[in-house]
C-alpha cells in the first residue's frame, strides 16, 4: 500500500510540474463544452428559398410573404426557373419554388395550380427543415388567404387546396443519410490517420534524438517534408480504400471528376499533415500533442458541417467553421460526389486547403528554426 501511495504521489508531481498538460486537461474540456453548448443545434432557421414568380400578382406576393413570415424561410427572387436550379446547385439556396403564370386567374376560377418545388437533398437535415417551412403552401390557412368575392354566390368561394406541389429532391432523391455522411467520413479517415501519424518531431524530442537532426546538414524544410511524406503515403492509401468502399459497398455516387476528387484529397491530406506536424513542433511531449490533436479532431467533426449544419450555429460562432480545413473539404467533396460540380466552381475550397497547407508548413519551418537556434 505504501508503494502504491508513492507511485500515485509521483504521478501527481509529474502532472503538477507540466503546466501545459494541466492546461490541456482543464482548459480544453471547458472550451469544448462551451463551444458545443452554443453551437450544436438541430433546428435551422432562415433557410434560403429561391422563388421565381412568373405571376407577379397580389396572390403570388401573399405566397412569398407567408413563406418568409410563417415558414421561417428567407426569400430571394430570381427571374427564371433555371436560375432557381442554379442557386440550389451552387448551395446558395436550400429550396426552390416556381410560381407559374396565370396562378391568380386559376385561383379566381376556383382551380388548383401546380407549383414546382425543388429541394437540395445534399444534407437531409436541411432538406427536411426546408420542406417543413414549405408546408405553409398547402395548409388550410393558405386557402383562407386566397379568398375572393364570387358574384354568382352569396358567400366567398374558397378551394380547400388551391396549390399542389410538384416536389423534386435534387442530388439525393431518397434523402439517404449515407450519401450525406460518407463523403465526410472520408475526411474523418484522413484526419484520424494524418493526426495520428504526424507526431514524428515530438517523438524525436521525447527520445532526445532531435539534437542529432540539428547536427546534420538537412534544412528545416527538408526535415518537415521528410516527416510528412511517409505519413502522406499511408493516408493516401487509406483514402483510396475509404473511397472504394463508399462507392462499391454503399453505392455512393461520384458524379464529378475522379481526378478532381484525388486533387482535393491530396490538398486536404497536405493541410492536415501540416497542421499535425505544427502541433508536433510546438508540443514538448507526445501526450501534449495527443491532447491538441484530439481537440482539433473533435471540433472538426462537430463544427465543420459533418453532422450538424453550419447554418444552425450562431452567427458569431460560424467563423470557427471557416478556420477548419475540414469545412472546405466537406463542401468540395459533397459538391463533387453528390452534385457533380466542375472544379471551377470549387476553386475557393481548393485554394483554402492549399493556403492551410502552406501556412502550417511555413509555421513548422519557422518553429523548427527557433528551436534549433
Amino acid at each position: 500500500m505504501r508503494a502504491l501511495r508513492a507511485v500515485i504521489r509521483k504521478e501527481f508531481i509529474h502532472i503538477r510540474r507540466d503546466p501545459r498538460l494541466v492546461g490541456y486537461v482543464v482548459v480544453l474540456p471547458v472550451i469544448v463544452l462551451l463551444l458545443f453548448g452554443f453551437a450544436l443545434r438541430l433546428r435551422v432557421d432562415n433557410l434560403t428559398v429561391a422563388v421565381c414568380d412568373q405571376d407577379r400578382t397580389f396572390f403570388s406576393s401573399e405566397i412569398k410573404s407567408r413563406l418568409q413570415q410563417e415558414g421561417g424561410l428567407y426569400v430571394t427572387e430570381v427571374d427564371a426557373p433555371d436560375a432557381v436550379r442554379d442557386l440550389i446547385w451552387t448551395g446558395k439556396a436550400h429550396l426552390g419554388l416556381v410560381i407559374p403564370p396565370g396562378f391568380s386567374r386559376r385561383v379566381a376560377d376556383n382551380q388548383q395550380t401546380t407549383f414546382m418545388l425543388l429541394v437540395d437533398g445534399t444534407m437531409p437535415t436541411l432538406a427536411q427543415a426546408a420542406l417543413y417551412g414549405a408546408r405553409v403552401l398547402t395548409d388550410e390557412d393558405m386557402a383562407d388567404r386566397l379568398t375572393f368575392d364570387d358574384p354568382d354566390h352569396p358567400s366567398p368561394a374558397v378551394r380547400k387546396n388551391p396549390i399542389r406541389l410538384d416536389q423534386t429532391v435534387l442530388f439525393n432523391p431518397h434523402l439517404r443519410d449515407s450519401d450525406f455522411f460518407l463523403p465526410g467520413t472520408m475526411g474523418i479517415v484522413i484526419m484520424l490517420v494524418s493526426l495520428s501519424l504526424a507526431t514524428g518531431i515530438v517523438r524525436e524530442k521525447e527520445q532526445q534524438t532531435i539534437e542529432q537532426l540539428w547536427a546534420t546538414p538537412i534544412s528545416r524544410l527538408a526535415l518537415v517534408a521528410g516527416k510528412m511524406i511517409p505519413c502522406a503515403a499511408v493516408t493516401v492509401l487509406d483514402f483510396v480504400v475509404a473511397l472504394a468502399l463508399s462507392r462499391w459497398v454503399f453505392a455512393l455516387p461520384v458524379r464529378g471528376s475522379l481526378l478532381a476528387v484525388a486533387a482535393l484529397a491530396a490538398l486536404f491530406i497536405a493541410s492536415v499533415l501540416a497542421l499535425g506536424t505544427f502541433v508536433s513542433v510546438v508540443s514538448e511531449t507526445q501526450l501534449q500533442a495527443h491532447f491538441i490533436n484530439v481537440f482539433v479532431f473533435v471540433v472538426s467533426i462537430l463544427m465543420s458541417g459533418f453532422i450538424f449544419p453550419i447554418e444552425a450555429m450562431p452567427r458569431w460562432l460560424q467563423p470557427v467553421a471557416s478556420a477548419l480545413p475540414m469545412t472546405y473539404f466537406l463542401e468540395a467533396i459533397r459538391g463533387l460526389t453528390l452534385k457533380g460540380m466542375p472544379t471551377t466552381h470549387l476553386l475557393g475550397d481548393f485554394a483554402a486547403l492549399a493556403a492551410f497547407a502552406l501556412l502550417f508548413g511555413a509555421l513548422c519551418t519557422v518553429g523548427l528554426k527557433k528551436q534549433a537556434a
